[in-house]
């Protein structure tokens, strides 16, 4: 009777590791959609778009192909590519300074496997075309050096771009008090009834003062509230971890502020809590 109790469990009970494979696949979709990876949703935006244009022109010999055979050769394709590309910008893009030399790179690399791919995506959908490397490689040199023109020149105003002149310490206030300028401002935290005011050189200076009336005082300041207690500058943000089932936002000059369950949205909306 055991025996046959056990053959009855064992049929009646799913695999133990189908549901923690389905829960794995349900937590990695919703962690997409609250922490969307650089790129996301409008690298696949701009694909889908690309694609509706190449089957209305009939780009690149295509026009040949009957429209259903069309609309599935470029979904295919155009979805393979964005596919490649969120995945590099996924690698290599950790700030906005990386965008151009992500985009340098990405071009001649990414490029390098399109022949392949054409014929695959033809093949798929029962229209093969011909493997030729050379115009293949030349239709997409002549798209690349254009992205990559476009790409440069973003990279040099980046770089050549002036810098604005260090802020004048404020008269009064937290940050007067506190001889901190804006532009070197890290963080803000309570404690008890004072404020901690980090900068982005590592120093931290106690004021007695008001959290409410601090977050007054800031609120010219580019950064966000994250916790009860906590504000922080959005350019001070430089990495997060992970503490358990909190999140702990790595800032200029090694201070550690924690994000609360309240204010995640935000953090999240700014793109903080991507790791780095």
């Amino acid at each position: 009777m055991p025996a046959a109790r056990t053959a009855r469990q064992s049929r009646a009970d799913p695999a133990p590791g189908k549901p923690r494979f389905a829960n794995r696949v349900l937590g990695f979709a919703k962690r997409t959609w609250r922490d969307p990876p650089p790129g996301f949703p409008l690298l696949w935006i701009g694909s889908l778009g690309a694609a509706g244009l190449m089957v209305v022109t009939g780009g690149f010999g295509t026009g040949r192909l009957m429209l259903g055979h069309r609309i599935g050769f470029w979904l295919l394709l155009m979805g393979v590519n964005a596919l490649k590309w969120q995945l590099w910008f996924a690698w290599r893009v950790r700030k906005p300074g990386d965008w151009p030399r992500a985009s340098l790179l990405g071009t001649p690399l990414l490029n390098l496997t399109l022949p392949v791919e054409i014929a695959l995506c033809g093949a798929a959908v029962g229209q093969p075309f011909a493997l030729n490397l050379f115009e293949t490689w030349g239709h997409a040199l002549a798209i690349s050096a254009m992205i990559i023109a476009v790409a440069a020149m973003a990279a040099w105003v980046v770089l050549h771009r002036p810098q604005p002149a260090a802020a004048p310490i404020p008269d009064g206030g937290l940050l007067g008090r506190a001889r901190v300028t804006p532009d070197a401002l890290a963080a803000v935290e309570a404690e008890d009834h004072y404020c901690r005011v980090h900068s982005r050189d590592g120093r931290s200076t106690l004021i007695h003062y008001r959290f409410g009336d601090a977050l007054v005082e800031l609120a010219g300041i580019d950064g966000a509230q994250v916790h009860r207690g906590a504000w922080v500058a959005g350019e001070a943000v430089q990495g997060v971890e992970r503490d358990g089932r909190r999140w702990l936002l790595q800032l200029a000059g090694g201070a550690a502020v924690p994000v609360s369950a309240t204010y995640a949205a935000e953090a999240r909306r700014r793109g903080w809590l991507r790791r780095r």
